[in-house]
């Protein structure tokens, strides 16, 4: 017995097929905002819905964009700078590891100064001292995320004109002074996220009262392997910061018993403490950590 006839599934015809058509545009802008940049811009040429679609602004509030893409496409970057009329956060990357240009990436990014608000370096980005000092600008910035190994006096002389940030993490800051950082902490009075890990010759407890004693809503302070910090200054943290939720002070080996029994008595949405290396602080602080956190 012969088999029966299987019917061979076709695809629509184009010039009748509408069932993308049937889906309403809030449902594909959702879609569209998975894509990347280019690949958004690619999908934008398929169709004139699309092409509209694609300018949405809501599919253009956040961007990473790689060091390669601005090198070796620099006018496709611009425009998708120009089209992104209320882009708020930026990420910029550099997946080759390789040396970057730094005036160039930040020409890129001050294309969007006027609506951006956090702005993110991945740690492989090496920004020079000049383009970091042209950050200073971008005034706008509630978060600005580098790493701290070109960072200097000069630099930290711009970062101090971004009044309106609440979160500042530059890791690895070496070569700033402590009387850098407390003239820097004491411009900047919103901050509620600071990462100034191994900013071993800068942070002190100078710095870290400063950096309390103007900003009351601090939540979150990386301090990890800033040797200078002593329990002095934790216990003004504790006393001027009780919203603090995040404390890590990998080799802060200076840090006390007493200062963290005043951070574990003053603090009571703390939910993370690291304290590796700090021989000092004993199980019995530990543990009245354990119970008031």
């Amino acid at each position: 017995m012969a088999p029966p006839n299987k019917k061979l599934k076709t695809c629509p015809d184009p010039e009748n097929a509408s069932h993308h058509q049937t889906v309403p545009d809030e449902v594909w802008i959702s879609i569209l905002s998975f894509l990347p940049p280019f690949s958004l811009c690619s999908m934008s040429k398929t169709s004139h819905r699309f092409n509209c679609l694609s300018r949405d602004p809501t599919l253009w509030t956040n961007l990473n964009i790689d060091w390669q893409s601005i090198k070796n496409h620099t006018t496709s970057v611009e425009g998708i700078i120009n089209r992104s009329t209320k882009i708020k956060s930026m990420t910029v990357r550099n997946r080759t590891f390789e040396q970057v240009n730094s005036p160039q990436i930040v020409m890129i990014v001050k294309k969007a100064k006027s609506t951006l608000t956090s702005l993110t370096f991945s740690p492989e980005i090496a920004l020079g001292n000049n383009a970091i000092a042209k950050l200073g600008t971008m005034t706008n910035l509630t978060s600005l995320e580098l790493a701290g190994e070109w960072i200097k006096t000069a630099e930290i002389k711009a970062i101090r004109n971004l009044v309106k940030l609440e979160e500042l993490q530059m890791p690895g800051a070496e070569h700033v002074t402590p009387n850098d950082l407390e003239y820097l902490f004491s411009q900047l009075t919103n901050l509620k996220l600071v990462d100034i890990s191994d900013c071993k010759k800068g942070a002190s407890d100078m710095v870290v009262t400063a950096l309390a004693q103007n900003n009351p809503q601090l939540e979150y302070l990386a301090l990890d392997e800033c040797e200078l910090v002593t329990g002095k200054s934790l216990k003004v943290v504790a006393e001027k910061c009780p919203n603090l939720k995040h404390l890590s002070l990998d080799g802060c080996y200076q840090v006390n018993d007493p200062a963290m029994l005043k951070v574990a008595s003053s603090c009571p949405n703390l939910i993370y403490v690291s304290l590796g290396l700090c021989s000092t602080v004993k199980d019995t602080t530990l543990k009245q950590l354990a119970l008031n956190c």
